[in-house]
């Protein structure tokens, strides 16, 4: 529904952290045992911005309406029913008679109406958050089961945002002193979700139950236990070894690690294009790179192409910018920026770089060209590419310095706009909405942490935002698009494939437009 920030971003989809396998969950046939790549940051879906952290809450909550994976259109979850007045101003949702919570209390318009409230409440740090919402002029219940939505001005996207955030419960929440901190928020969540939180064993193992009181169709998974697993290697032997059931494979382990009958014997290999893209993204608050001939030159200085084919294994597609590949909103019109290193120095010298003292190294106005780039630690394909952008900016008089963190680290870093250069990736909803990402509205406490900004940029997102009419829209997008291109606060990398293993007694493993529904597969316990 909204931008995730991704640490090799799920890199495909999920990294993986270390520790020794403790109680075998393999033993019931019903249970699935995987990978995340850390513990999640919080569990309060209302502070939630990191792919961990949403993999657990999107078994423990549910929204109003969700997309069905195999249509992509909105459809019904906890509402049965809605309305969009002519205007588009007016929604109003008829929710289900059936829903409980986890603890067996009713779910009612009460529990939606307060949940809004928390999200926009100035006193919760989700600004990423409020900015799909601060066009809601009110929010009331008329009823038990009906909840009505006014709002300012029309939002092309109001539909799938004012459905798609997670109901909490009022009855709980409404009684923590602290809803950031409470335990709630952090070991105890309670939703309606067809799972619950049973264990959580910090960088261990966190293990989701059945939610027997579900009020819709119960999975046929009994238990997910999601291991911690550091190395990927290690994983990798434990999924051989059967001791997990299924893992998102780096390409180098799909293309070379997991292609012998042996393997295939026991799981199937799916890949997809994932609606996630890789970026290099700049601070332009640190000087050079505030300068937009820096910032192509980077883009130029750069053989990503061969790091694409030799370090992805061409399990990944180059883009030239943040809108979902496969979307009308992508501008086809650009081509991704080429390898061209004298096209480099060239902008280099342009803006006034030139290496004075003979050093090897460019300066400017006294101070040499070198720089710290960000990465998430414990992704070997990051490491690599860095690795190799390292010697292919030496080469143009650039000294780039790797700093490998872990993914909590980093994004402290991000948010407190305490870096030069990062690696990550963000998630691409079915519609993007760029408010986000790069409004000037964003710049201190948003997720527009580079801190590029143009009046246009601003005047497009705000049109296109109000814009009814699709090709209108997208037109605008596609212009915003360009501006990027032009600009290049992030060097735009690749889109990845999604590379999943999973193991045969799972049937029904269906990739659908949406990806794989967990919550679809059958258990065939002979196997």
């Amino acid at each position: 529904m909204r931008y995730i920030l991704f640490s090799a971003f799920l890199l495909v989809t999920l990294l993986i952290y270390s520790c020794s396998p403790e109680k075998n969950f393999r033993q019931d046939p019903f249970n699935l045992t995987a990978t995340i790549g850390s513990d999640p940051l919080t569990l309060n879906p209302m502070l939630s911005e990191d792919s961990y952290s949403g993999i657990i809450i999107s078994h423990i909550y549910e929204g109003l309406l969700r997309r069905n994976p195999e249509t992509l259109a909105l459809e019904g979850l906890l509402a049965e029913s809605w309305n969009i007045s002519k205007d588009f101003l007016t929604f109003t949702f008829r929710l289900r008679s059936d829903v409980v919570f986890s603890d067996g209390v009713r779910l009612t318009s009460r529990d939606v109406v307060f949940s809004f409230q928390k999200i926009m409440d100035p006193a919760v740090p989700n600004p990423h958050l409020k900015v799909y919402y601060d066009n809601v002029k009110t929010i009331y219940a008329p009823d038990e089961r009906t909840v009505v939505f006014t709002l300012k001005k029309p939002y092309f996207k109001s539909l799938e945002m004012l459905g798609g955030f997670e109901i909490i419960p009022e009855h709980i929440f409404s009684q923590v002193k602290n809803f950031v901190t409470d335990e709630h928020s952090i070991a105890k969540p309670v939703g309606s979700g067809p799972y619950i939180l049973s264990e959580w064993k910090t960088g261990r193992r966190i293990v989701l139950e059945r939610n027997e009181k579900y009020w819709g169709k119960k999975p046929d998974i009994r238990q997910i236990q999601y291991r911690i697993i550091k190395n990927e290697s290690v994983a990798l032997q434990a999924l051989k070894k059967q001791e997990i059931d299924t893992l998102n494979l780096r390409p180098f382990q799909y293309a070379r690690q997991t292609s012998a009958p042996k393997f295939q014997k026991n799981f199937e290999r799916h890949k997809y294009l994932a609606q996630v893209y890789r970026y290099i993204g700049y601070n332009l608050r640190r000087e050079p790179f505030g300068d937009v001939r820096v910032r192509r030159a980077m883009a130029y200085a750069l053989p990503l192409e061969e790091i694409r084919k030799s370090i992805f294994w061409d399990l990944a597609e180059p883009i030239t910018g943040g809108f979902f590949l496969h979307s009308p909103q992508y501008n086809r019109s650009l081509q991704p920026i080429p390898y061209d290193p004298e096209k480099a120095r060239t902008l280099l010298r342009e803006a006034g770089f030139k290496d004075s003292n003979n050093d090897g190294i460019l300066d400017r106005n006294g101070k040499e060209f070198r720089f710290e780039l960000l990465i998430p630690s414990s992704v070997m394909e990051y490491e690599q590419m860095a690795a190799v952008m390292r010697e292919s900016l030496l080469r143009q008089g650039i000294d780039m310095e790797i700093r490998k963190l872990e993914f909590q680290v980093l994004i402290e870093k991000v948010n407190k706009r305490d870096f030069e250069a990062l690696v990550l990736g963000w998630s691409t909803p079915v519609e993007s909405d760029p408010y986000q990402l790069w409004h000037s509205s964003q710049l201190e406490k948003g997720h527009n942490f580079t801190g590029f900004t143009t009046s246009e940029l601003d005047a497009l997102i705000e049109a296109a935002r109000g814009e009814p009419v699709e090709e209108k829209r997208n037109a605008m997008f596609r212009r915003i698009h360009e501006i990027l291109y032009e600009n290049q606060p992030y060097t735009f990398l690749f889109s990845p494939y999604n590379l999943v293993a999973v193991h045969k007694r799972f049937e029904n493993v269906v990739v659908y437009p949406g990806g794989l529904d967990q919550d679809r597969w059958i258990i065939n316990p002979d196997f």
